[in-house]
C-alpha cells in the first residue's frame, strides 16, 4: 500500500490478489503477538442463521446464489483511496447487476484520503466499509481491538463467505490475519508477490543523447545525472527544461538508495542485517552517507525541486512530458506515459550500484504477501452479513479476472473445446483464457477498460494460485526482469511483521506516528540542506531527538533489539 497497487502485480500469479504496493504496509510474516493468540480468547461461534420462507436471513439477505438482496433493498458505502481518474469502475457495475447491491462509494485521492478518513472517523459519521492504503496495523488495534468501531468478522466469514474463508485457509493467512484478540478484523488480501517494489528506471534514450553508458557507482550515476542536466538530453530543442531525478511523491522510497552505501532501508527507519536480523537504521553511518551524496545532488540542481511538495498528478505530468531522466516508481509506464509493449521499452531499471563495493537492495518480500489492513467493516453498516456476501461474490473467479484483466468477452476471451473451463496445467498456465490485443480497440474502450477504472484496486480482490493468462502478444515484463536482475543484491531476508501486544497498543501507536513524522521531516531538510548532515553537531541533534520521541520504548515494544551504527 503503499499506495499504487501496482497493475503488474494485478497481471501476475495471485493468491488473492492485492496491491502491492506498494508498496507497502501488508504484513508477509506473522507475528510473535498473534501467533500467540489462543482459542480461548475468541468468542463461541455464532450460531447458525435463521432463514425464512422466503430462503433470506433477516428479512433482507438471500442465505445463498444470487442476487444477495432484491433490487433497491440495501446499499452500503465505502471509503477507499485510489488512483482512477474517474472514479467510476466496470466491476463496480457488473456486482451490482450480480447482486442487487447498491454502493456509495466515496472515493478520495490518496493524497487527500488519510486527512478525510480521520475526520470522518472522530466525527463518527464513517463509512459502512473503509478501505486502501490509509489503513494501518495500529488503525486495526486501536478502532477495531480497542473502540470496536471495526467489527469482528471471523463468525460472518465462516457463515457466508466460502471464497474468502478458503483464502484464510491457505497456509499461515490466518495466523497473520488475526488480531492479538484472537479476532480477524478485516478482508484478507493475498498475493503471489515481487520481491522488487520500488525502484528508480533512468531514460536510455536519454543515455544514448548524452553519449553514456548505464552507470554501476554512485559517483557514474551523478556524472549521468548531470550530463542530463547539462546538455538538451530530451531532445526537444531546449536544453533547459530537463528534470535528472525525481520519485513517485506517495511512494518516495529515497532512504532505500541508502543500500548503495550497505545499508538499505524502509520507511520507518528499519534494514535488515547481513544475518536477516531486522534493525534500526536511521542513526547509521551509511544512512548518513546517502544524505550527504544526494544533499550535494540537490544543490548541484540535479534532483526535483518539487520532490517533497508535488502530487501525483504533477510527477505524472512532468514525466509525460519527457522532463525526467531517472525516477523512482513501481514501474516506469506510472511515470513516463509510455505504453507497454513487447518490446523493452526506453525506460530501463536503474542497477544496484556500488554493487561491488557493498551495495545492497531491500528485499520487500518472499515471494508472496498478506495484506491485513486493506478493507474493514464498522459499526455504522447495518447489515454486516450482506456486505460479508458482497465481497465473497468479488473473490468469485470470473469477478477476479474482470478486476485484473477486464470483463470476460471484452478484455479477455475463451477458447477451447469447453469454454467454461479454468483448467490449470502444471505450469500453473490456465487453458482458454486470452487477454485481448488493446491496441485493436477503441480510443474510448481502451479508456474504458483501462486497469485502474475495472475496480478500486487499492481494495481486496481474488485470483487462484497459479493462474496465468495467455497472450497473443505477450508484453515486456519489465518486474520480472527487475526481479531476476537484482536477486543476487537483495538482502537476506524482508523486515518482519508483528502485532502489538494488547496493552501497549495506545502508546506504541503515539511513538510509531512521532518518530515516523520525525524520520521523514528531518530527510527532507538533510536533503535540501537546511540541515547540515555533514555538521556532526547537528546529526547528533538529529540523532537525540529519537530519544526525545522514546526510541528506546518503540523498538522494545516492536521487538528490534540492534542499532546499526
Amino acid at each position: 500500500m503503499k499506495k499504487k497497487l501496482v497493475a503488474v502485480l494485478l497481471t501476475a500469479v495471485m493468491v488473492v490478489t492485492a496491491l502491492a504496493g506498494c508498496g507497502s504496509s501488508g504484513s508477509s510474516s506473522s507475528s510473535s503477538s498473534s501467533d500467540s493468540s489462543s482459542s480461548d480468547s475468541k468468542t463461541e461461534e455464532a450460531a447458525p442463521a435463521e432463514v425464512d420462507a422466503d430462503g433470506k436471513v433477516n428479512g433482507i439477505m438471500y442465505a445463498e446464489g444470487l442476487p444477495i438482496v432484491d433490487e433497491g433493498d440495501y446499499t452500503f458505502s465505502i471509503f477507499v483511496d485510489d488512483s482512477s481518474s474517474t472514479g467510476e469502475f466496470v466491476t463496480l457495475d457488473a456486482l451490482k447487476e450480480q447482486t442487487n447491491v447498491d454502493i456509495d462509494l466515496k472515493y478520495f485521492p490518496y493524497e487527500s484520503a488519510t486527512e478525510r478518513l480521520n475526520l470522518d472517523l472522530n466525527s463518527g459519521d464513517y463509512a459502512d466499509v473503509i478501505g486502501g492504503w490509509t489503513l494501518s496495523d495500529n488503525m486495526i488495534l486501536t478502532y477495531g481491538v480497542d473502540q470496536g468501531i471495526f467489527i469482528p468478522l471471523e463468525d460472518l466469514f465462516a457463515q457466508y463467505a466460502p471464497n474468502i474463508s478458503a483464502v484464510l485457509d491457505l497456509p499461515g493467512v490466518r495466523e497473520k490475519m488475526t488480531a492479538p484478540d484472537g479476532h480477524i478484523y478485516s478482508i484478507p488480501y493475498v498475493v503471489d508477490d515481487t520481491t522488487v517494489g520500488y525502484t528508480p528506471f533512468i531514460n536510455t534514450r536519454w543515455l544514448e543523447n548524452v553519449g553514456m553508458d548505464m552507470p554501476t557507482t554512485t559517483d557514474e550515476f551523478e556524472a549521468v545525472l548531470q550530463a542530463f542536466k547539462d546538455q538538451d538530453a530530451n531532445g526537444n530543442g531546449d536544453p533547459n527544461d530537463e528534470i535528472p531525478f525525481s520519485t513517485d511523491p506517495n511512494n518516495k522510497h529515497l532512504e532505500a538508495m541508502a543500500g548503495y552505501f550497505g545499508v538499505p532501508m524502509n520507511n520507518v527507519g528499519f534494514t535488515v542485517t547481513e544475518d536477516g536480523e531486522t534493525a534500526w537504521a536511521a542513526e547509521s553511518d551509511g544512512y548518513r552517507q546517502f544524505l550527504s551524496w544526494f544533499n550535494k545532488l540537490y544543490e548541484k540542481g540535479l534532483i526535483d525541486t518539487e520532490i517533497s511538495t508535488q502530487d501525483s498528478a504533477t510527477w505524472e505530468g512532468k514525466g509525460n512530458r519527457d522532463l525526467y531522466g531517472c525516477s523512482i516508481a513501481y514501474g516506469s509506464q506510472e511515470f513516463s506515459g509510455l505504453e507497454i509493449t513487447e518490446e523493452k521499452g526506453e525506460f530501463d531499471f536503474l542497477p544496484v550500484l556500488n554493487a561491488d563495493n557493498g551495495g545492497i537492495w531491500l528485499r520487500d518480500t518472499t515471494g508472496n504477501s498478506v495484506y491485513r489492513t486493506q478493507a474493514v467493516i464498522t459499526d455504522n453498516a447495518e447489515h454486516p452479513e450482506i456486505i460479508v456476501r458482497w465481497f465473497d461474490t468479488v473473490f468469485n473467479l470470473e469477478n477476479g479476472i474482470s478486476i485484473s484483466k477486464g470483463p470476460i468477452g471484452v478484455m479477455v476471451r475463451q477458447e477451447g473445446d469447453d469454454p467454461t473451463a479454468f483448467a490449470a496445467t502444471a505450469d500453473g498456465i490456465v487453458n482458454d483464457y486470452y487477454v485481448v490485443d488493446s491496441s485493436t480497440m477503441s480510443e474510448e474502450d481502451q479508456n474504458k477498460y483501462g486497469w485502474s477504472n475495472l475496480w478500486p484496486q487499492a481494495l481486496p480482490k481474488f485470483m487462484p494460485l497459479g493462474f496465468k493468462f495467455k497472450e497473443d502478444h505477450p508484453l515486456y515484463d519489465e518486474k520480472a526482469a527487475l526481479q531476476e536482475y537484482y536477486e543476487p543484491y537483495l538482502t537476506k531476508n524482508i523486515i518482519d511483521s508483528f502485532w502489538v501486544d494488547l496493552d501497549d497498543v495506545e502508546i506504541y501507536s503515539e511513538y510509531a506516528t512521532s518518530i515516523k513524522d520525525y524520520f521523514t521531516q528531518q530527510q527532507a531538510l538533510f536533503i535540501a540542506g537546511q540541515q547540515d548532515v555533514d555538521d556532526d553537531a547537528v546529526w547528533q541533534a538529529y540523532c537525540d531527538g529519537f530519544d526525545g520521541l522514546n526510541l528506546d520504548k518503540y523498538l522494545e515494544i516492536r521487538g528490534v533489539t540492534k542499532k546499526i551504527d
